[in-house]
């Protein structure tokens, strides 16, 4: 019951809505079903985690069913009974903050049941608010063409008393909506292509960017995806200054989902080239997550993603940001989902000490913290050792403590079922790696040719995590 779709979505409700849901199931217009109501409120003594043992199918049904042995088929039944209420009170919600939604559904009802008159002024209100937006992207086109469309196709619309240009305008509008959405598909197979070295046929691609150089005014969004899909050809960090430039001088002008799209792809162009060593764009890249968090892009329903924040807390430290990071990390860690937020936030401290090279505090932090999420229990894991190692170069004493480590390391790896035969071949050729540099450092200076035959012998292995930092640690030894 614990991983059933009912309380996965019931996990995700907040209180208030919790509450909400309580009244619309109390509704006889909705609640169909007499046990619907009980079972609820059984299981909702352990909102918000439903982690309890007492928690299970069996309970609940021995609870709505006192005098009957329990039947799996039917306790199945009573939680789709819940789970189709769940999803109509879903759409209900839906429908409540989506204002021009509502405004839709109403004007088709009306035309429906062929009460024109109302029809027709759902169709006026619509378009009204539709030239109320301060943009022209694909949703405004797209749903202009719509309700246009909706109005002429009515089967009461006298249609020889619509304006003469009408249908030009719906084709105006089609063709904007086909162009402004084709960029964006196209920008997005570009940004793909170069990641996977893989080709993408895009038609009409060609005959798109030709209208667009020839509109005036061309549309912010057209312009701006055109831009986007130049970065990809050129591939320059000139390309990319006038894309950001671009976008940062209109960023108020777009629409929440065209500012999210064009965001992400600046800020994916910047890892990209940072990871491949072009470090003008490590910058570049904390920059864009300080625009990021400025403009809210970064925060979805009040939260932000823990790989977000773990990223941006390792772009900041990679430029030397420390105190920045320190502020962010305590800042913004209540954003985080409460399942891992300490988990993060730990980890993100534990960064920084490693980045301000306080090894010892690295390795104690991590050592004095229970992780309760394995994916944060690795990460804390290899930084704990790249700390040990970095002691240890410096001062062999520490010897017997970095090899205590990654034996229990190389244990925890091997016992590990999450993990894929892959990654585990990746994390144990890294210890395997940094277990054979200690053994030949303790007693010696490496020569240069030993450094030299064992970056050649790391370097031909694909699969070891860390590879570029063991090769550093190589030289340093």
């Amino acid at each position: 019951m614990h991983s059933s779709k009912l309380l996965k979505i019931l996990k995700n409700l907040t209180e208030e809505e919790i509450r909400r849901f309580h009244k619309f199931i109390r509704s006889p217009y909705y609640s169909y079903k007499k046990h619907c109501l009980p079972f609820f409120e059984y299981i909702r003594r352990y909102y918000p985690d439903f982690t309890s043992s007492k928690l299970s199918k069996e309970n609940a049904f021995h609870h709505l069913f006192p005098d009957k042995a329990f039947q799996s088929q039917k306790m199945r039944h009573v939680m789709t009974d819940l789970v189709n209420l769940l999803e109509d009170f879903l759409v209900a919600e839906q429908i409540k903050r989506n204002d021009f939604q509502k405004k839709k559904l109403l004007r088709d009802a009306y035309g429906d049941r062929d009460l024109y008159e109302y029809f027709e002024k759902s169709t006026a209100d619509i378009s009204k608010t539709l030239d109320a937006l301060p943009y022209r992207n694909s949703f405004y086109q797209h749903e202009s063409m719509k309700n246009q469309e909706v109005y002429f196709f009515h089967p009461s619309t006298k249609k020889h008393l619509v304006k003469e240009n009408y249908l030009e305008r719906i084709n105006e509008h089609l063709d904007q909506y086909f162009r402004l959405s084709k960029l964006q598909l196209a920008t997005e197979m570009k940004a793909r292509a170069s990641i996977l070295s893989k080709t993408y046929q895009i038609s009409y691609l060609a005959e798109i960017l030709e209208k667009a150089d020839s509109s005036n005014p061309i549309p912010i969004e057209a312009s701006l995806y055109k831009s986007a899909l130049q970065l990809y050809e050129e591939d320059t960090l000139e390309e990319f200054v006038k894309l950001k430039e671009q976008f940062l001088e209109n960023i108020q002008k777009l629409s929440g989902s065209d500012r999210t799209f064009l965001f992400y792809h600046l800020l994916n162009f910047t890892i990209r080239k940072g990871n491949a060593g072009q470090q003008v764009f490590l910058k570049e890249s904390f920059a864009l997550y300080q625009v990021g968090l400025e403009m809210k892009i970064l925060i979805n329903k009040g939260r932000i993603a823990d790989s977000t924040y773990t990223n941006i807390c390792a772009a900041g430290i990679k430029i030397g940001q420390y105190d920045w990071v320190e502020k962010f990390i305590e800042s913004y860690s209540s954003y985080l989902n409460i399942d891992v937020r300490d988990n993060a936030r730990i980890l993100c401290k534990a960064f920084l000490f490693y980045g301000q090279r306080m090894f010892r505090e690295t390795d104690e932090l991590i050592s004095s913290f229970n992780f309760t999420s394995p994916f944060y229990q690795l990460r804390g894991k290899i930084l704990s050792i790249r700390a040990l190692l970095e002691l240890y170069l410096k001062d062999h004493t520490y010897f017997d403590l970095i090899q205590s480590a990654s034996s229990a390391f190389e244990k925890f790896i091997r016992r590990n079922q999450t993990l894929g035969i892959e990654h585990k071949k990746a994390y144990l050729g890294f210890i395997q790696h940094l277990r054979q540099l200690v053994s030949l450092s303790v007693n010696l200076k490496l020569s240069a040719e030993a450094k030299a035959k064992f970056k050649a012998k790391i370097s031909k292995q694909v699969s070891v995590i860390n590879r570029d930092w063991l090769i550093q640690k190589i030289d340093e030894a």
